[in-house]
């Protein structure tokens, strides 16, 4: 999408949203204090699913480590059960902490931008999905490395998570500022990310080319999305806004740099690169084609029947929709 040009899933969102999020056009700053938007978006039941996830991952660490063990998703003997259960469970006390930390800053912050943006519907089918499907995809996926050995921890879908933040950061500037190429912005991001992967790894010519293909692409996606910028510090809108914005910036660099860190071992433990670049790398395609490239998917009986199946466990989710 160019332009001030939306897809009809985008109009719908925006005229579906229109009385929990801004007043003004998309794309046009809004005058209205940051904590009065956060009151009338964040919506109690939205804290609670946010928080369902932490949860289920200090259950897991409470479990013995035998047990532990045996939900781990071994390469040798791979099953679909363990597939999707190793996410959910961490080689030791610092595995898990850093887990939650990273869950703590990046998820929540997806969710603002999302709901502020009226895209609360989009972000709780990426929230879904992620938990319920990459998990499995994730692991399968880990099969294509051949090794000994056993993987496990929520690292992979984090990630994913860190890989939406361009798509959620793009549809926040689109809605609350005159930034109309929302892809532009969206793949921008990405690449910049990717640049910093390709740094962040081990050190070759490969990943040099892709550091250098990536940060040409970027500057292109990005140029052209700055031309709608504010300009000066009052077409910022009121305090939070931008400041919102930067912090998700700020978080996209940690994610990655918290991912693909210079040492690799840790507790006895690998650090699985590889995974966390899937992670990533599927978090941002899955979000992006679904919403820009394939709208139609959005509208799909597929994601109708996520949307159902969480209205279902979350009561109350849509109202006011």
């Amino acid at each position: 999408m160019t332009g001030r040009m939306v897809t009809d899933a985008g109009a719908l969102d925006r005229k579906r949203d229109e009385s929990e999020s801004t007043t003004t056009e998309p794309g046009a700053p809004t005058d209205e204090p940051f904590a009065s938007l956060l009151r009338r978006s964040v919506r109690p039941v939205d804290l609670l699913a946010l928080l369902v996830v932490p949860a289920v991952l200090v259950a897991g660490a409470l479990l013995p480590a035998e047990t532990r063990l045996e939900l781990a998703f071994s390469y040798t003997d791979p099953t679909l059960p363990t597939a999707f259960k190793s996410a959910f469970v961490h080689v030791g006390p610092d595995h898990l902490l850093f887990n939650l930390a990273t869950y703590a800053f990046v998820v929540p912050t997806v969710y603002l931008l999302s709901v502020l943006a009226g895209d609360r519907d989009r972000f709780y089918v990426a929230f879904v999905s992620f938990l319920v499907v990459f998990p499995v995809v994730l692991s399968f996926l880990n099969l294509a490395v051949p090794r000994d050995g056993v993987s496990l921890g929520f690292s992979g879908v984090n990630m994913a998570f860190v890989g939406y933040l361009p798509v959620a950061l793009a549809g926040y500037l689109r809605r609350h500022f005159d930034v109309t190429d929302e892809y532009d912005a969206a793949s921008g991001l990405f690449f910049a990310g990717l640049v910093l992967v390709a740094v962040l790894v081990v050190r070759m010519p490969l990943t040099e080319a892709v550091a250098a293909v990536a940060a040409v692409a970027a500057l292109v996606h990005l140029r052209s999305a700055a031309g709608g910028l504010p300009r000066s510090l009052p077409a910022l809108g009121p305090a939070g806004y931008a400041e919102l914005g930067a912090v998700a910036v700020l978080l996209l660099a940690g994610g990655l740099v918290g991912g693909f860190p210079p040492d690799l071992t840790a507790g006895g433990a690998v650090v699985n690169v590889y995974v966390h670049f899937l992670g990533y790398a599927l978090g941002f395609v899955a979000t992006y084609v679904t919403f820009r490239v394939a709208p139609v998917v959005e509208r799909s009986p597929l994601v109708a029947a996520v949307r159902d199946l969480t209205v279902a466990v979350l009561p109350g989710l849509t109202a006011g929709s």
